[in-house]
C-alpha cells in the first residue's frame, strides 16, 4: 500500500565535465566544481579526494605554480573524464534497459582503470 509520506523524490541525474585548464592563475577548482558524476561507479567523491592528493603532490614536487598546475591537469584529465563519461553510460543503460553485456564490460573496465595508481 502507498503512504503519502513515503513519496519518492526524483530527480534527473546529470553530470559536468569542464574542458582544461581547471584554474585561473592561483585559483583552482577540483572535484563536482569540474568533474560532476553520475553515481554508476560511486566515484564522484573519491575522484575529487584524488585530485586534492594529485595538486599537492604536485605543487610539493615542481618549482613553479605553472609547472604543477600542468602536471596536475595532465594526471587528472583522463581518469576524471573516464568517470563522468563512463558513469553517464551505465546509466543510460540502466534507464533504458540497455544491454547488460554492455553494461558489464564498461564497469570491469572502469574498475580495472580506477584500480590503477594516481
Amino acid at each position: 500500500m502507498f503512504k503519502a509520506e513515503a513519496n519518492i523524490d526524483y530527480r534527473p541525474l546529470a553530470n559536468l565535465l569542464v574542458p582544461m585548464p581547471w584554474n585561473r592563475g592561483r585559483l583552482v577548482m577540483i572535484g563536482d566544481t569540474v568533474a560532476a558524476t553520475t553515481p554508476h561507479l560511486a566515484s564522484g567523491a573519491g575522484i575529487g579526494i584524488e585530485s586534492g592528493i594529485v595538486l599537492a603532490d604536485e605543487l610539493s614536487a615542481n618549482d613553479t605554480l605553472q609547472a604543477a598546475l600542468d602536471k596536475f591537469h595532465a594526471r587528472r584529465w583522463e581518469r576524471c573524464r573516464l568517470v563522468v563519461e563512463n558513469s553517464a553510460r551505465l546509466c543510460h543503460i540502466e534507464i533504458n534497459d540497455g544491454d547488460r553485456q554492455e553494461h558489464s564490460k564498461i564497469m570491469g573496465q572502469s574498475l580495472a582503470a580506477l584500480a590503477q595508481p594516481i
